[in-house]
Parts: structure tokens; sequence; C-alpha cells
């Protein structure tokens, strides 16, 4: 596979995750999920380690689920502006 396409097929996961983080319907999930386990982990008493552990860590792998999607938009982004810079550079060598 060539860099071009490589960079082709990142930017296009980028968009791809992009429009997933995007949706109203996972944007929905992921504010109630994290409302959901925020509520758990205060109202669990003090004396009950295991349970507020157990909503902390949930929230944890949530929050790196999340970051996850992030930081493949974020790739995109970046193969997508070597695209360009590669595209204008040859532009330039044309011109």
């Amino acid at each position: 596979m060539t860099e071009h396409r490589i960079l082709q097929a990142k930017e296009e996961r980028g968009r791809q995750a992009e429009e997933l983080l995007k949706h109203p319907l996972i944007q929905e999930a992921f504010i109630k999920l994290k409302g959901d386990l925020l509520n758990e982990f205060i109202s669990t008493g003090l004396d009950n380690d295991k349970q507020r552990l157990n909503a902390w860590q949930q929230s944890q792998i949530l929050d790196k689920f999340e970051r996850n999607f992030e930081s493949i938009v974020n790739t995109g982004n970046h193969a997508k502006i070597s695209l360009l810079e590669n595209a204008k550079s040859k532009l330039r060598n044309i011109i």
C-alpha cells in the first residue's frame, strides 16, 4: 500500500470516527452513562469502597473508549493535512 493510500485510509477512518462521536445517539449515551456513573459514585456510602471503586473504574473505561475515538479523529485530521501538503507540493512542481 502506498503512503498516499495509507493517508487516505487514515483520513477516512478519522472521518468515520468523527461521525460516530458527533452522532446524537452516541452523545446522548455518553452523557447518560457518565451521569449515571457519577451519581452512583456520589450516592455510594463512604464505607462501600468496592462499589465506589467499581463506578470509578467504569467511568475510566468509558473515558478511555471516548479518547480512543478522539485519537482516531486526530490521526485522520493529521493525515488530511499531509495529503493537502503533498498535493500542494506536487502542484508547485508542476508550476
